[in-house]
C-alpha cells in the first residue's frame, strides 16, 4: 500500500500543528492520493473540488487509524454530508468515529477521480469501491470502519454474536406476548383503496406541501414571493446544496438576498 509522498506528508504534519488533539499516526492510504483534505481545514475545496465529479475516498482516523472507504456519484453533495447533523446521527461506525474523534482528527483522501459524473456509469463506480473494499477487508480488517465487504449494498455484513443474543428469546421487546385476533387482523388487512384511512380525505395546502417539502422563496428585501418548489427543484434553480438549503429553512436568515420557508409568509 502506499505510504505518503514527501508532499503530502509535509501538509500532514503541518497540519498536525493545528489539531489540538493527539497522538496522530500517519495516515495509509490505499492507493496514492489524488487530493488529500483536512476537512475542518478544507471545507470549502471539498465542495469546490469534487463538484459533480464521481470519486473513490478514504476517511483515515488519525488517532487510531482505521479506515473507511466509500464512493460518490455526486463528489461534493456527499462528502459534505459528513458535516450534517442528521447524518452523523446515524448509528455506523464511520459516523459514531467521527461524532467522538471529531473532523479534526481525520484527514480525507480521494483516492481515484473518475471524472463528471454523467460520462461515468455507477456500474464502474461500484467496481472501483470493489477493489479497495477487498483489500482493507482482506488485508487490514482491524482497520476498517466499513461494515460492508460489498460496495452499494450492505450484503455480507454480519450482526455480532452479542447483538443477535440481545435480540433473542426473553431479550427480545416482543418476547411472550399474545395479540389479539383482532390486532392481528387489523396488521394484515388491505389497506389500499376504501379501506386506508386516508381514503378520500381532502388534504390543505399547508398539509400538502409539508408532505412534498414544499419551500417558499421570497425576496428577502420585499418579502415578494418568488415562487413554491419542491426541495429537488429548489436546490437546483437556485444553485445550493440540499444540506445549505436545510441550514437557510431552519434559521430563516437570508441567503443571497432570498429567504426561504417551509411555510407561506404573511
Amino acid at each position: 500500500m502506499f505510504e505518503m509522498t514527501s508532499t503530502n506528508e509535509s501538509i500532514v504534519l503541518s497540519a498536525m500543528c493545528l489539531f489540538p488533539l493527539g497522538p496522530f499516526v500517519k495516515p495509509m492510504f490505499l492507493n496514492e492520493p489524488i487530493r488529500v483534505y483536512f476537512p475542518k481545514l478544507d471545507r470549502n475545496l471539498i465542495g469546490t473540488e469534487n463538484r459533480k465529479k464521481l470519486v473513490i475516498y478514504q476517511w483515515t482516523n488519525l488517532i487510531n487509524g482505521k479506515i473507511y472507504i466509500g464512493s460518490a456519484y455526486a463528489g461534493s453533495t456527499r462528502l459534505l454530508s459528513y458535516f450534517s447533523p442528521s447524518v452523523l446521527a446515524r448509528n455506523l461506525p464511520i459516523y459514531n468515529s467521527l461524532r467522538q474523534y471529531g473532523h479534526n482528527n481525520f484527514c480525507l483522501a480521494i483516492l481515484e477521480d473518475l471524472g463528471p459524473s454523467k460520462q461515468i456509469s455507477k456500474k464502474f463506480m461500484l467496481e472501483r469501491e470493489q477493489f479497495y473494499l477487498n483489500i482493507l477487508f482482506k488485508k487490514y480488517p482491524y482497520k476498517m470502519l466499513n461494515l460492508s465487504p460489498t460496495a452499494g449494498t450492505t450484503l455480507g455484513f454480519k450482526h455480532t454474536a452479542i447483538f443477535k443474543l440481545n435480540r433473542s428469546a426473553s431479550l427480545n421487546p416482543m418476547f411472550g406476548k399474545t395479540f389479539s385476533t383482532e390486532f392481528i387482523a387489523m396488521q394484515i388487512r388491505d389497506k389500499k383503496g376504501k379501506n386506508n384511512p386516508m381514503f378520500g380525505v381532502t388534504k390543505s395546502t399547508e398539509t400538502i406541501a409539508k408532505l412534498q417539502k414544499f419551500v417558499y422563496v421570497y425576496e428577502a428585501d420585499t418579502r415578494k414571493l418568488i415562487g413554491l418548489f419542491t426541495t429537488v427543484e429548489c436546490t437546483k434553480h437556485f444553485k445550493m446544496g440540499k444540506d445549505t438549503l436545510y441550514k437557510y429553512l431552519n434559521s430563516n436568515i437570508p441567503f443571497k438576498g432570498k429567504i426561504f420557508s417551509r411555510v407561506q409568509l404573511d
